[in-house]
């Protein structure tokens, strides 16, 4: 949380805003996602900068062909939480107003209640600087490519030199592991599906 007067003019103009998203699921369960408004971001962000790299379609034809060639085991995997686990690397604030605003103050009254501040039509208002990418913000993407890259080097994994968002490994028995990935939708392939739930668990 920040204190609204130690803001600025500009940075209180470029705070970005929370969205909560409310969608009820097949199952009738109600599931929540909050998100951030990230579009005024597009007038201060060059496009470069926010870009993020994906797997082509052809390297995705290409392993798919490989891995049914070698009857290769094949899992489709989403990261669960892939942005909120993935630092910020600049400083990033966030406005929330009104009920979220006041959503915060019940979840922890003695971390915000002190920052809340009231705008021109009594309405609450907390501004707070993130630590962690949220969904939303346009270089969300690209931090979560970087760290999950950094992690599949650390494995061990080579990254194809001509496809960014795949990556191989050649594991004890002498076979090859395979993950292409799409922001944070990845498909590993292997000859022993073993393998395959070893990547998913690290």
């Amino acid at each position: 949380p920040i204190y609204a007067e130690k803001l600025s003019r500009e940075e209180k103009m470029k705070a970005l805003s929370s969205l909560l998203f409310l969608k009820e699921k097949r199952t009738g369960d109600v599931k929540g996602r909050a998100c951030i408004n990230g579009a005024p971001q597009q007038k201060y962000i060059p496009k470069e900068d926010a870009t993020s790299p994906t797997v082509s379609t052809e390297s995705t034809f290409i392993t798919a062909s490989i891995a049914a060639h070698e009857r290769r085991a094949v899992r489709c995997y989403d990261v669960p939480s892939a942005f909120v686990n993935t630092d910020v690397d600049e400083d990033v604030i966030m406005v929330l107003k009104g009920d979220l605003a006041e959503m915060m103050i019940q979840v922890a009254p003695e971390v915000y209640r002190k920052y809340v501040a009231v705008d021109k039509k009594g309405g609450k208002i907390l501004y707070v600087k993130l630590q962690k990418a949220l969904y939303g913000l346009m270089r969300a993407s690209l931090l979560f490519y970087r760290k999950l890259r950094k992690e599949f080097e650390a494995w061990g994994f080579t990254i194809n030199p001509y496809d960014p968002c795949m990556a191989n490994k050649t594991t004890d028995s002498g076979k090859q592991l395979t993950v292409v990935w799409h922001v944070d939708d990845l498909t590993i392939s292997h000859a022993d599906p073993e393998v395959v739930s070893d990547v998913i668990w690290q």
